[in-house]
C-alpha cells in the first residue's frame, strides 16, 4: 500500500492540491473501518511506540480541526486537516497489523520500487524530451516531473538512494534484491542531479553515512564496489551534458546529449548489476565469518580513530573550518545562488533562496501568537502581508517553523512527538532483529526529517506518506499486548461509526475540489453557464470555502449581473477576510457594478503591499467617475486566471 500510494500521488502533482489527500484519506479511512468491523483482532499491532506516534499525530489532527474554528480562514484549516488525517489513518491502518518481518521487508521494497519507478519516468522526460513532452513554464532547467516540484523529486531520489544502498549492501536481502539495488543507484543519483536540489543532495549524503554507521553491514564494501564506480560515471556524464541543464533542455542539441547520456546510463546500470551479481558469492563467505565481541569493539575503535584522523588531516590541509564558516555566512547573506553563466554551478553556491526571510516571518508570526498560532494553513496570508521580498510562496519552507506560526507551541510539540516517536522507534529496533532494515528506515527517516525543516515536504504526500505507511508496519507490536483486546460488536460498530464521521470533512473537500477545478476550467474557456453550475456544486459540498463564490462573482459580471457578483465576492471575503485576492476581486466587481471599488482595492494592497495587481487596482480606480470604474474593471486581470 505505501508503494502504490507513493506512485499514485507522484503523478497527481505529488498530492499537493487539496483533492488528492482528501480522496486518499477517504479510501484509507474506509479500509480502516472495514478492518475495525471485520478483523478478528483489529488492533493486534498496537504497541507502546506506535501508540505514542499515533496518539500525538491524532491529537495534531484534532488541534488543526479545533484551530480552524477560530481561524479567519477555516477552509485552509480543513485542507491541512485532510492531509494530516490521511497520514494518521495510514499509520493506524498499517500499524494495526501485528509485526511481521517479511511484511515489513516487502513494504520497504514496495516503496523503493515506487521511488525508482517515479525517478525513472522523470529522468526519461529529460533524456528523451521529443518522445515525452512535459514542458513547464517554471524552471525548465530543473527536473520536476511528475511532482511539479524539483526539491520534492530530489528528496524522493535521496530516500530511494538510502533504501537501495541498504538493499545492495545487506547480505540478508535475496540476491536478486541486492543486484537490483545496485542497478538502481546510478539512475537515482542521476535523477537527483538533474533536480539541482542542494538540500536533497545533502540529506542523501547524511542518510548514506547514517546507514553505514548504524547498520554496519558486512557486504557494504561489495555494494559500494558494484554501484560506486557506475554511479560516479553516470554523474560525470550527466554533468557533461550541459544542455540538459539549460533553460532549453528540449532543443535538438539537448536531445542529442540526452540520447548519449541514456546510453551511458544504461551501461552504468547494467555494469552495477553485473558486478554485484558476480560479487554475490562473497556475501555468504562474509556472513560465515565469526567475529568476537572484543574484536568487534576493537574494530569500532580503530574505525572511529581512523575517521577522526582523516577528518583532522582534512580540516588542516583543506582549511575546512574556514571554508565551512564562509559557506554558512554565504547561506545567511546570499538570497539566490548565482545562475547567470552555468546553472550547474548552483550545486556549490551557498544561497538560501529566500528561505531565511520566510523563516523570519514565520518566527515573528509565532511570537505574536505563541500558544495557538495564526490558524492552520494561513502562512500564505501571513507572508503576503509581512513579506520582505517579492517572492510569492504558499508554504514556509520549514515544517517546524510553519507549524509554530500556524498552530503555535501546541502544534509544534505534537508534530515533534509524532515524528520523534517514529525515529526513536526505528533506532531502538535497529539494535535487534533486522538491524539493517531498521537502520535503513532510520537513515531515510532522518534524511526526510532534516529536509522537511528546509522545505515543504509535508505538503507533498508523494515524498512523505512512506514514512507513516512503513512506520506503522515497522513499529507494530511483535506480540499480543494492547492488541489482545477483542472489542465486542457494539464497540466495533461505535469505532467504525466514529471513523466514518472523521471522513466527512475530507469527503466534502474531495467533492468540492473536483467541482471547483471544473468551474475554473469552464471560466477559463468562457463557459460561464458551466462554471456557475460547477461552482454552485463546489460551494454546496463545502459552504465554508471562498473560492466557489469568487468564480460565481466573476461569472455574474460576465453575464451582466454585476450586482449579484458584488454579493458573491462579499461572501468570499466574509469566508477569508485576510486574503488580498478576494478584496481585489471585490474591487473589480464593485467597479463593474458602478460602485466605489477604492476601499476594497486599498484593503487588498494593505494585505499584500508587494503585489503588483493590488498596486495596479489602487492606481486603476483613482477616479470618481462610475463609468471609468466600469471600463477599467472590465479591463483588469483576474488573479484566478
Amino acid at each position: 500500500m505505501p508503494g502504490l500510494l507513493t506512485a499514485y500521488t507522484a503523478f497527481q502533482a505529488g498530492g499537493y492540491f487539496a483533492g488528492t489527500p482528501a480522496l486518499l484519506a477517504v479510501v484509507v479511512g474506509l479500509a480502516l473501518v472495514a478492518r475495525i468491523t471485520l478483523a478478528e483482532r483489529p488492533f493486534e499491532g498496537l504497541g507502546g511506540g506506535l501508540a505514542v506516534a499515533a496518539g500525538a499525530l491524532g491529537l495534531y489532527c484534532a488541534w488543526i480541526l479545533l484551530s480552524a474554528t477560530w481561524s479567519d480562514a477555516p477552509a485552509r484549516g480543513l485542507i491541512d486537516f485532510d492531509r494530516a488525517l490521511f497520514y494518521w489513518l495510514l499509520l493506524v491502518l498499517l500499524g494495526s497489523l501485528r509485526w511481521d518481518g517479511a511484511r515489513l521487508a516487502w513494504a520497504v521494497r514496495g516503496v523503493a520500487l515506487a521511488l525508482v519507478g517515479v525517478c525513472a519516468v522523470a529522468l526519461l522526460t529529460r533524456l528523451f524530451p521529443d518522445a515525452i513532452d512535459v514542458a513547464t513554464a517554471v524552471a525548465e532547467e530543473r527536473l520536476s516531473y511528475p511532482l511539479t516540484y524539483w526539491n520534492a523529486l530530489g528528496l524522493m531520489a535521496a530516500v530511494g538512494i538510502v533504501l537501495c544502498l541498504h538493499f545492495t549492501a545487506s547480505e540478508r536481502e535475496p540476491i536478486g534484491v541486492r543486484v537490483l539495488g545496485a542497478a538502481a543507484l546510478p539512475l537515482l543519483a542521476t535523477t537527483l542531479y538533474f533536480t539541482f536540489s542542494r538540500g536533497a543532495a545533502g540529506v542523501a549524503i547524511i542518510g548514506v553515512v547514517a546507514y553505514a554507521v548504524v547498520a554496519r553491514p558486512r557486504s557494504l564494501i561489495l555494494g559500494l564496489a558494484a554501484a560506486g564506480p557506475a554511479t560516479a560515471l553516470a554523474l560525470v556524464s550527466a554533468y557533461g551534458a550541459d544542455l540538459l541543464a539549460s533553460d532549453e533542455p528540449t532543443s535538438a542539441a539537448a536531445a542529442a546529449q540526452g540520447g548519449d547520456l541514456a546510453a551511458v546510463l544504461a551501461f552504468c546500470i547494467a555494469g552495477a548489476a553485473a558486478v554485484r551479481a558476480l560479487a554475490a558469492p562473497a556475501d555468504a563467505r562474509l556472513s560465515a565469518v565469526r567475529i568476537s565481541a572484543a574484536a568487534r569493539r576493537q574494530a569500532h575503535v580503530v574505525a572511529i580513530a581512523a575517521m577522526a584522523a582523516v577528518a583532522l588531516v582534512g580540516a588542516v590541509v583543506l582549511d575546512a573550518p574556514a571554508k565551512v564558516a564562509d559557506r554558512v555566512e554565504g547561506f545567511a547573506e546570499q538570497g539566490n545562488p548565482s545562475e547567470e553563466d552555468d546553472f550547474r554551478g548552483r550545486l556549490t553556491e551557498p544561497g538560501n533562496n529566500g528561505r531565511i526571510k520566510q523563516w523570519e516571518v514565520g518566527w515573528d508570526g509565532f511570537r505574536e501568537q505563541p500558544l495557538a498560532g495564526g490558524g492552520p494553513g494561513t502562512f500564505a496570508l501571513l507572508w503576503a502581508r509581512e513579506r520582505r521580498s517579492d517572492l510569492k510562496v504558499e508554504d514556509g519552507h520549514s515544517l517546524y517553523i510553519e507549524t509554530l506560526a500556524e498552530l503555535g507551541l501546541v502544534g509544534g510539540l505534537l508534530i515533534a512527538v509524532a515524528l520523534g516517536a517514529l525515529l526513536v522507534g526505528f533506532a531502538v529496533r535497529a539494535r535487534g532483529e533486522q538491524r539493517h532494515l531498521y537502520a535503513a528506515l532510520l537513515a531515510a527517516g532522518l534524511a526526510w526529517a532534516i529536509h522537511a525543516g528546509i522545505d515543504w515536504d509535508w505538503e507533498m504526500p508523494a515524498a512523505t506518506l512512506w514514512l507513516f505507511g512503513v512506520g506503522g508496519v515497522a513499529l507494530a507490536a511483535r506480540r499480543a499486548g494492547v492488541g489482545a483486546w477483542d472489542p465486542p460488536r457494539f464497540a466495533r460498530v461505535a469505532l467504525g461509526a466514529a471513523c466514518l464521521v472523521l471522513l466527512v470533512p475530507p469527503g466534502a473537500m474531495a467533492l468540492s475540489q473536483w467541482n471547483l477545478n471544473r468551474s475554473v476550467e469552464r471560466l477559463k474557456s468562457d463557459d460561464c453557464a458551466g462554471a456557475i453550475d460547477a461552482a454552485l456544486a463546489a460551494g454546496k459540498a463545502l459552504p465554508v470555502r471562498p473560492e466557489p463564490f469568487e468564480v460565481l462573482g466573476y461569472c455574474d459580471v460576465r453575464i451582466g449581473r454585476a450586482d449579484l457578483g458584488v454579493e458573491m465576492l462579499e461572501a468570499a471575503v466574509a469566508r477569508e477576510p485576510e486574503n488580498w485576492m478576494f478584496h481585489y476581486g471585490l474591487a473589480l466587481v464593485r467597479g463593474a457594478a458602478g460602485q466605489d471599488p477604492r476601499p476594497a482595492a486599498r484593503r487588498a494592497l494593505e494585505l499584500n503591499p508587494r503585489e503588483e495587481l493590488a498596486r495596479d487596482a489602487v492606481r486603476r480606480f483613482r477616479t470618481d467617475d462610475p463609468q471609468e470604474w466600469r471600463r477599467r474593471a472590465i479591463d483588469a486581470r483576474l488573479p484566478i486566471l
